[in-house]
């Protein structure tokens, strides 16, 4: 509990509150687990909670009308995760999927928001969050209308490996999780990764990746334009 308690004081909205409200909070949690591939909610659906993630991944994604599922942006353990629901009672704009097996700490909207409005400043950090979920979205439909897939993917790569040109590291993202982030297929990505090492800007496996021209790959990306 301490460890939970440690990461709500660092975090938006919990960190305006006193220690005595965050541990208030925590008792009124519900605790839950889900397991990989399960939905916390679905788009479409009203969710007015508040979650804590204490161990798991989650992913925000968005369907289309014509089914095109899109990754916008993904979720670690001390994070905490506010429903749009909460603010404005409409459904959801987006699902919350579980990447990996997950425990949540829940707060309904009951049950949370009579101690943050105590706070002005706490109040105020959940537009901050909302409008920050707003503009992660913006950025994947910028990137849809400005960017072609070799990009998408070139910034993917750049933004999730940190390794330095040369050195391997391990290949922990799938082809269909590349293709659910770019917004492509993972036929698509596969192509693009093998003209990325034809062009010398790569070198893949099935298990390792390894930049050799970072630079380009960032003219590719659109990084330098930034």
């Amino acid at each position: 509990m301490q460890k939970i308690l440690d990461c709500l004081s660092k975090a938006p909205v919990f960190s305006k509150l006193t220690e005595r409200e965050r541990q208030e909070l925590l008792e009124r949690a519900v605790e839950k687990k889900f397991q990989k591939d399960e939905y916390v909610c679905w788009q479409g659906e009203t969710w007015s909670k508040v979650a804590y993630i204490a161990t798991g991944r989650l992913e925000w994604a968005m369907l289309s009308p014509e089914g095109r599922r899109q990754v916008v942006f993904k979720l670690n353990p001390c994070d905490v995760v506010w429903g749009h629901s909460v603010v404005d009672g409409q459904p959801m704009p987006a699902s919350l999927e579980v990447g990996e097996d997950t425990l949540l700490y829940l707060w309904e909207r009951d049950d949370i928001m009579p101690v943050i409005f105590r706070n002005a400043q706490a109040a105020w950090d959940v537009s901050h969050i909302l409008i920050h979920y707003m503009r992660r979205v913006r950025e994947v439909v910028y990137g849809f209308a400005f960017h072609p897939v070799a990009g998408r993917l070139a910034r993917l790569l750049l933004s999730h490996y940190s390794s330095v040109d040369g050195k391997s590291t391990p290949r922990d993202l799938t082809l269909d999780q590349m293709a659910d982030t770019v917004g492509t297929t993972r036929e698509l990505v596969s192509r693009t990764l093998h003209r990325f090492a034809d062009e010398g800007l790569i070198q893949i496996s099935r298990m390792e990746l390894a930049f050799l021209d970072r630079e380009k790959l960032e003219t590719l990306a659109g990084s330098n334009e930034q």
